[in-house]
């Protein structure tokens, strides 16, 4: 949201920059495309980035028609892109803005510029804190929304602004350490931006005292999890006893971090564990998933690499945090401009219908999660058709699971992996789309054409019963 007000020229270069960062070199005609400017206005552009960034640069040219950049190998992007935000006034004004230092004279005094262009700033930023904060009953900037006022510090402070003011108070540089001690409990390597942006939670929830308007429900939902107890635990032992609504601030800002453990079976046993909460507290998930099958063509249910990225961002989207976040640019190729569109649409279509018809997705956002599933959305892998069981325990189920197994072609059909035991757990939703529903007969109060009994003492005649009946289904429809 913040970077539809920065300056064109700051927020274009970088994007650049993530692009260079990522691909090293590209032809100036693709990169003006993808970015709707001029071919001389790229180049310009990547001079400036080059001056600008000159103590991070290794080498970089800047030909007719191509550009290679290469930067220092123990330099990340984030600090990159935080040095070359650090140019925006825009960002500055509102920073001293939200300290509440409205005073046109001294903020031209401050950072050297007319009052006339302070007073464009002060509005700009005026409508930034209309969009984000929204309006209270008095017609007024609802400042008194605590939640997101702190979600706008962060969104300044990890562009570097103000951060230079703060480096020297004692709550700043414990909330340092225990950042660091909370990835070493969670086993979380983290980068220099999460590692900033979860110090940065951690000191607002320690240097300000007030109330958060997060509701009880959704702290409850948080106490049942790792995250939130962790972070409890983290400030017992720093002595500090943190209230429940700081350590969900603390919570919502973590779970929207990148998590690099050590050994990837830990990100396999952190996907399951999330996967299981968000469908219980958000079941509509498993139709977005759905929707996205029915729209390629492909099983993505249970696809951890889709997944995970839509889980990322179901989570911070129904938390209303994804449009105070420092989103990387990602480049699309123009040639993907309308699988774009077309994930855009399904998601924003969920998004309307399930949570808020008010809420509203960035184009970085977009970006990011579209540079995640398009690689798995490309292999036109054709859709494969789900076998349900319902079965009275788990022994019935792992013997007819393995027995169907056996019969089936993995390359057409896969077996679902949550287990039924009676007709009514099955979501409706499979009623209404192609699958086959195999139940144990003791489990049938009666014969339904669409659904195959099974049974133990008929095992051998039962299944060949269904697998005569799911081939001839699959040949008559094709």
């Amino acid at each position: 949201m913040i970077d539809n007000f920065i300056e064109k020229d700051i927020l274009r270069r970088i994007k650049i920059t993530y692009v260079l960062y990522e691909c090293r070199q590209i032809k100036i005609g693709e990169l003006a495309a993808n970015m709707n400017t001029s071919f001389n206005t790229i180049k310009k552009d990547c001079q400036k980035i080059a001056t600008k960034l000159e103590e991070e640069i290794v080498s970089y040219s800047i030909s007719r028609s191509q550009l290679a950049f290469q930067f220092k190998p123990d330099v990340s992007c984030y600090e990159l892109v935080r040095k070359l935000y650090s140019d925006s006034l825009f960002l500055k004004v509102c920073y001293r803005c939200l300290l509440g230092n409205n005073n046109y004279t001294s903020i031209a005094e401050e950072e050297f510029i007319s009052v006339t262009k302070v007073f464009n700033l002060k509005k700009k930023a005026d409508r930034y804190f209309r969009q984000g904060l929204g309006i209270n009953a008095n017609g007024e900037i609802a400042f008194e929304n605590k939640l997101k006022v702190r979600y706008i510090y962060l969104a300044l402070w990890m562009r570097g602004i103000g951060i230079d003011e703060l480096k020297n108070e004692p709550l700043f540089l414990k909330s340092e350490q225990m950042a660091r001690d909370l990835g070493d409990c969670l086993k979380n390597q983290f980068s220099k931006k999460s590692l900033h942006y979860l110090h940065y939670a951690i000191f607002l929830s320690l240097s300000r005292d007030e109330q958060l308007p997060i509701d009880t429900e959704t702290i409850a939902f948080l106490k049942t999890g790792i995250v939130f107890n962790s972070i409890k635990a983290c400030f017992s032992q720093h002595g500090l006893e943190g209230e429940d609504e700081n350590i969900a601030f603390i919570s919502f800002i973590y779970k929207n971090l990148p998590y690099n453990p050590e050994n990837y079976r830990l990100i396999e046993g952190d996907y399951q564990y999330y996967r299981k909460r968000l469908i219980k507290n958000y079941p509509s998930v498993v139709a977005l998933i759905r929707s996205f099958e029915a729209a390629f063509e492909m099983n993505l249910l249970g696809e951890m690499e889709f997944e995970k990225p839509l889980m990322d961002l179901v989570y911070t989207t129904t938390l209303g945090i994804n449009e105070f976040l420092l989103n990387q640019y990602y480049f699309i190729d123009c040639n993907d401009h309308f699988m774009k569109e077309k994930i855009s649409t399904i998601i924003r279509s969920w998004l309307r219908e399930n949570i808020s018809a008010d809420i509203t997705l960035s184009e970085s956002i977009i970006l990011k999660f579209c540079h995640l599933v398009m690689p798995i959305l490309k292999k036109g892998e054709k859709k494969k058709i789900p076998i349900v069981i319902v079965s009275k325990d788990e022994y019935s189920h792992m013997l007819f699971r393995n027995n169907i197994s056996k019969i089936i072609s993995e390359k057409y059909f896969f077996i679902n992996d949550e287990i039924y035991y009676s007709i009514e757990d099955i979501p409706k939703l499979f009623f209404y789309i192609d699958c086959f529903i195999v139940c144990e007969r003791c489990l049938l109060n009666q014969e339904k054409n669409f659904i195959l009994p099974i049974s133990i003492n008929h095992l051998t005649n039962d299944l060949k019963d269904i697998s005569n009946y799911i081939f001839t289904c699959v040949l008559t429809k094709q």
